[in-house]
Order: C-alpha cells, then structure tokens, then sequence
C-alpha cells in the first residue's frame, strides 16, 4: 500500500516536472524527506543540495531570473522555511517565479511545545502572489494534487511572475513507500498576450511626433525589448537611455541610439539644459537616481510608462499607463510614428554621450588603480561575448551603471535590484551560472560577500565556474556618498569596517583567490574561462573613491559645458 506522503508527494512532483519545473534547490531535512527524494528521483528535474536555506533561495533566484521559468525549493519545518524570506521578497519585486515547497507538522502539534514546529501557515504574507496549506494525505484524489501543481505554476508565473508559497503538512512515517502511486497527466494553462491598445498607440503617436523624446529603459529583463526599443528610437528619432540593467548596453542589437552615459550627464544637468518634451518609459525605477529624480519633477513632460503588470511609478510622474507587452507596444509604436524629431536632437545626445565617456576616460587614465570605476569599467570591457555579469546592490551597480560602454559583446548584466538589498548575491549567480552554462562574472562589495561567505562554499563543494571580484574597500563605501557621512558614529556604525582578507577565507571553502593590483592582470583573468570558482581581491579605499567620484562629475560637467 502506498503511504501518505508518497500518495500526495508523487504526484505533486510529477506534475511540476511535466508542467515545466526543471530545476530545484533543496536542504537537508528530516520532516521534508518525501520532497527532496521524490525530486531526486525525478529524471527531468535537476536537484541543486544546499547546506543552508537561505543561500538555496537566492541559487534559485538565479537560476529562475537567468532561464526565465519556475524554480521550486524544498525545505523542513521551523525556522528553515523562514530563511527563504529575504529571497522571496527579491522575487517578488524582481518578478522571478519560485515555487516554495515548506515540509510542516501536523495541526494538532502546533503551540504545545513540540519541537521544530511553528505556525508556517501564510508564513510569507504579501511576499508572495499565491500561498496555500495542505495535508498530505493518503486518500488525496490525484487529480486534485495535480491540479493543485498546476495552480502553482499558473499563479507563479502569470504576469508578473513571482514566487508562491505551498505549505505541506506531513505525519510519521516520513519515509516514502516501495509503491509510487500512478501521475495524472496535469491541466493545461494558457496565458493569452498582453496586445497594446491600438487607439491608445495612435493617440501615443500622434502627441509624440516631431517631438524631442527620448525612452528611458530602466532594469528589466523581457529579452524582446533590446530589438523593439531601437527600432522606436530610430522611428521617432530619440535617444534610449539604457540602464546596466535593461539588456540594452550590450548586444549585437542596433545600439545607435544607445546612450551609456546618462547618469553621468544627468549628474551635470544635461536634461534641464537639452528640455526633453516626451518620454516613453520601460522596465522598473532607473538605477540612476538624477535620472529618476528628473522624471518625477518633470511633470510638465508627457511620460508613458509601458507596464505588463502591477504599478512601477514610485514617482508618480506617468501621465499615461499601457498595461501591455513592453516589446509589442515598442514595436506599435514604431510604426504608428510618422514624424520623428529634428535629426539635431539624437545628434546632440551622441555628442554629449561621447563627450562625457572621453572626459571619464581621461580621468581614470590618469587615477591610481586599483579605483572603483575603473573595476567597473574594466570588468565590463573584459567579460567575454556570451557572458553574464552579476553586479551587486550599493556602489558596484552604480558604478557599472555609470561607467559600463556599450558593446557588441553578448553580456547579460543582472542585479537584484527588486528590493535592492546586497544578501544573496553570490548565490544568486552560482544558481545563474549553474542552469546557463554561461562565463559568469560577480562584481560585487565586500559586505555583500560577507553576507553570503556560505555561498563560496557551495561554489566550492559544486565546482561551479564562477568569477567573484570583491571590491574590498573595508566596509560600506556608499554611505560616503550619503548624509551619515562625517558623523562621529560613522565608522562604527555606517562605514563598518571589518579587516578581512578575502584570498585567505575563500581557500579553505575550495575557491581559489588571488588579489589584484593592476588592470592589466584584472582584464587578462576576466576574460579567461574559469576552471573553477575563483575570487579575486581588489581593495580600495573608501575615501579616494567618494573624491575620484567628485573629479569624474567635474570633468564631465566642463566637457559638456560647450555643446
């Protein structure tokens, strides 16, 4: 007879395999057996074993941001279905589908002292779209369990995607039956696309032409965007000011309008003093931040937001909402177009872009290196065709979005910039380079390593091919850029340094790690296919850099002075 975990558990998994789950990230557990060996013992599923919950959630985020497609993880019960929080909540604001599988006690143990146990029930709250508490049972009809695997995917993946949570509440024995019951064939679900809105496009259209537009791409991840907004752009004659994070910088995409330098432009006031009269948005918040503050003072200035789903305004400065496919509505509007801009308009903006890259050129050919802008310039001017660059959260994206030159090169630039927090980085990219087999190279802060040191161990234990550069500049370099910055607490509490040397800890949890002293070594490593999980050490200094930064806005502030 088949016992009652195996009766639900099977064809739980099953379901999820044929409905398109292909990989999952699991923990150790006793309460969560029948989870991980019916996964394990799924053919179709790849299953990634973790040591902790919380570095399993991030590789999952990664890998489910980098294939685009649902990613399960299995936990036991008690406080390892909690450490899956801080991933979720990326999830959500990153729209990445994770279906977490959270093993429960029985109702009857709960609030009486029994151990491990904890109401796990909604443990999630709003983090997650969807969340739902079951038995497994015996006498469970599997039609029901394999429509409950399919409501599953639908909910984590229809527009937005983001993760869900299933909470399965099993009861001794633990250990799955010789007997695997039979898998109904799961329902189909179908999702109709989002078609803009064809009057709305003409209106678009026609209160857009001749004007000086311009379409602000902020961080996203639709793969249709890099080859519909340059064919808006060359319709209406605008620029695209690409954000790191928007697939636009890098690619064999027409890159004509592309401008790279925006945020340094818009540092110096260049959008006061060129006065855009239209704007055309895509993706989430621009990870500039005078480019989003010009938007939300703008609000003379018409501004379209594209948005498949939900509400990505916090500036509340869009005028008009299409709630439809970002790539279609770009490529609707292409045509609908008929009068773009005086040629003068985009001809100014490739000035000013070329301007300000020279003028950031000149400066950090002659800064002392190892500096933070120059790392991140140099990384992206590394990484090999074909690649993935996983930037953290704080100063390594900005950097990169201030710095990254657009580039033929194949480099997929990515970041978990949902809730912009610096947990989880290194894994996410270890699940990211896992399921894409691609070169994959982390920029990333020391306090953002020193938050996921687990990680490097399970690069180590996996022999995952990643290139971690740690900018270790002792601590949280960014808050010199901020208000704390002079405070007498501000070593200890902001700054927060720490002393680390990274290429003595990472050895021992099996990543090699070098430190690197001049650009020319950094580029030749980066550009080499890893062997194997490897670090290398860059340290800077906290202060240098807050007035390298300084020097950068000057020198791009007088060569745009004239133009």
């Amino acid at each position: 007879m088949t016992d009652h975990s195996s009766a639900f558990t099977i064809p739980l998994v099953g379901a999820l395999a044929r409905l398109g789950v292909r990989h999952v990230c699991i923990t150790p557990g006793s309460r969560s057996t029948a989870l991980a060996l019916a996964f394990a013992d799924e053919p179709s599923v790849a299953d990634w074993s973790h040591h902790d919950e919380r570095s399993s959630a991030f590789f999952a985020l990664g890998i489910a941001r980098t294939l685009r497609e649902p990613v399960a993880i299995v936990t036991t019960s008690g406080t390892a279905a909690a450490e899956l929080h801080p991933a979720l909540a990326e999830a959500r604001h990153a729209r990445a589908a994770l279906i977490a599988l959270t093993a429960d006690r029985p109702y009857e143990l709960r609030d009486l002292g029994a151990p491990q146990t904890m109401d796990q029930q909604g443990l999630f709250g709003r983090t997650v779209k969807w969340a739902h508490d079951v038995e497994a049972a015996a006498g469970a009809p599997a039609a029901r369990v394999v429509a409950l695997a399919a409501r599953l995917v639908a909910e984590a993946t229809d527009v937005p995607a983001g993760p869900v949570h299933l909470n399965v509440r099993y009861r001794e024995p633990l250990m799955p039956s010789a007997e695997p019951p039979e898998t109904p064939d799961p329902p189909k679900v179908v999702f109709a696309p989002l078609d803009p809105p064809h009057d709305a496009i003409a209106e678009i259209a026609a209160a857009a032409a001749g004007r000086r537009g311009m379409i602000v791409v902020g961080p996203q991840d639709d793969p249709g965007v890099p080859a519909t907004a340059p064919l808006l752009a060359a319709a209406a004659g605008w620029p695209i000011l690409a954000d790191a994070l928007s697939g636009l910088r890098c690619g064999t995409h027409d890159r004509s309008a592309v401008i790279a330098a925006g945020d340094p432009l818009a540092w110096e006031g260049w959008l006061d003093r060129v006065d855009p009269e239209f704007v055309v948005r895509v993706g989430a918040i621009p990870t500039s931040k005078p480019i989003w503050q010009w938007l939300e003072s703008a609000r003379r200035v018409p501004q379209v937001l594209v948005e498949p789903a939900g509400w990505r305004d916090p500036m509340a400065s869009a005028t008009t909402v299409i709630r439809a496919d970002p790539a279609r509505t770009l490529q609707a509007l292409a045509k609908t177009i008929d009068t773009p801009s005086d040629p003068s308009w985009l001809e100014a903006w490739r000035r000013g872009d070329q301007a300000a890259a020279d003028a950031i050129g000149a400066v950090l050919e002659e800064a002392r290196f190892p500096n933070e802008p120059a790392v991140a310039r140099l990384v992206g001017r590394a990484a090999p065709d074909r690649s993935t660059l996983w930037v953290g959260s704080s100063m390594p994206v900005r950097d990169v979005d201030a710095f990254l030159e657009s580039t033929d090169r194949r480099v997929r630039v990515m970041g978990n910039r949902g809730v912009n927090g610096i947990d989880g980085l290194i894994s996410a990219a270890l699940g990211s380079a896992a399921a894409s087999g691609e070169p994959t190279i982390v920029l990333a802060g020391d306090l953002s390593v020193l938050h996921d040191l687990g990680a490097l161990a399970t690069a180590g234990r996996l022999g995952i091919p990643a290139t971690i550069v740690v900018v270790n500049n002792d601590g949280g370099g960014i808050f010199h850029f901020l208000p704390q910055e002079g405070h007498p607490h501000f070593e200890r509490h902001f700054a927060t340094p720490h002393g680390l040397d990274f290429t003595e800890v990472a050895p021992p949890l099996g990543v090699a790690a070098q430190r690197i002293d001049h650009p020319e070594a950094l580029a030749e490593v980066i550009a080499t296919k890893a062997p194997g999980p490897r670090l290398l050490e860059v340290c800077t200094d906290r202060g240098e850099n807050m007035l390298l930064h300084r020097d950068l806005r000057a020198a791009v502030a007088r060569a745009v002075a004239d133009l």
